[in-house]
């Protein structure tokens, strides 16, 4: 693990059991029953009952745990070990089968002696990738041949001009830099008022086109691009829902594509 992604570890491991207290993620409410699917990577990813998926960057793993409730069959993946910890006590309280394991992205295909039928990501996951190159050939090793990778992801043009109260870093350029934004601060979109020990992350803009020509030379065949104003009742993008200039732009986009 290099030296960015040791400090962007430290701090998702501090947050992980605040997220899980959060009235964002709600858990009392998952544990009750709902979901934290939304419309769009419902009616995009489609019927998951009886496929192997592999949740990406999962956090504490309740989308992961979403789509075992719908009948996959599933394995979740983080960086963080909290995140791992709390995922895995989700899934005994909530009595669902799930596989959860702690790992770098990039480290996983060496780690996991199997291929899915679903790749899963969500929101959020590439502003903490390097390499995008090495991403996109972690995704297709993970794939069996025909399986399915989808990703929805925060628009890079939003990130590149969102304010911080939309709980998203400000990040200034809408391109890739090698070097990465080190943002030090307090909160996270989740609890904005937490004061934490490990305030400093680093972070990477990707643009769309490196996003997609990143895919297509690992091995993707795209069935789809797509772009979206933010949702209504948006978990990460609500402040985008208002009358301000910025809800014109993009706020997510989804690629949808087969391992050849």
């Amino acid at each position: 693990m290099d030296a960015h992604t040791a400090v962007n570890q430290r701090l998702w491991d501090e947050l992980a059991p605040l997220h899980a207290a959060s009235d964002f993620y709600d858990v009392d409410a998952f544990l009750r029953g709902s979901s934290t699917l939304e419309v769009i990577e419902l009616g995009e990813v489609g019927d998951v009952a009886g496929k192997r998926l592999i949740h990406l960057m999962c956090h504490i793993g309740l989308d992961t745990l979403s789509w075992a409730r719908r009948g996959a069959h599933v394995t979740g993946v983080d960086f963080s070990a909290e995140s791992v910890a709390v995922a895995r006590d989700l899934a005994d309280r909530a009595g669902l089968a799930a596989d959860f394991v702690c790992s770098d992205v990039l480290d996983l295909p060496g780690r996991i002696d199997a291929t899915f039928d679903v790749v899963f990501l969500s929101k959020g996951v590439l502003m903490w990738i390097e390499d995008l190159a090495a991403w996109a050939e972690a995704c297709v090793r993970l794939l069996r041949p025909g399986g399915v990778f989808y990703l929805l992801e925060i628009h890079p043009l939003v990130m590149a001009v969102a304010q911080t109260e939309t709980g998203l870093t400000q990040q200034g350029s809408y391109f890739h830099t090698r070097q990465p934004a080190v943002v030090v601060k307090d909160g996270s979109y989740a609890v904005p008022d937490a004061v934490l020990a490990n305030k400093e992350s680093r972070e990477w803009t990707h643009s769309l086109g490196d996003v997609v020509t990143a895919l297509v030379q690992a091995g993707i065949r795209i069935e789809f691009l797509h772009e979206f104003p933010a949702p209504e009742q948006s978990r990460v993008l609500p402040s985008l829902e208002s009358d301000d200039p910025q809800h014109l732009l993009p706020a997510l986009y989804s690629i949808r594509g087969v391992r050849v």
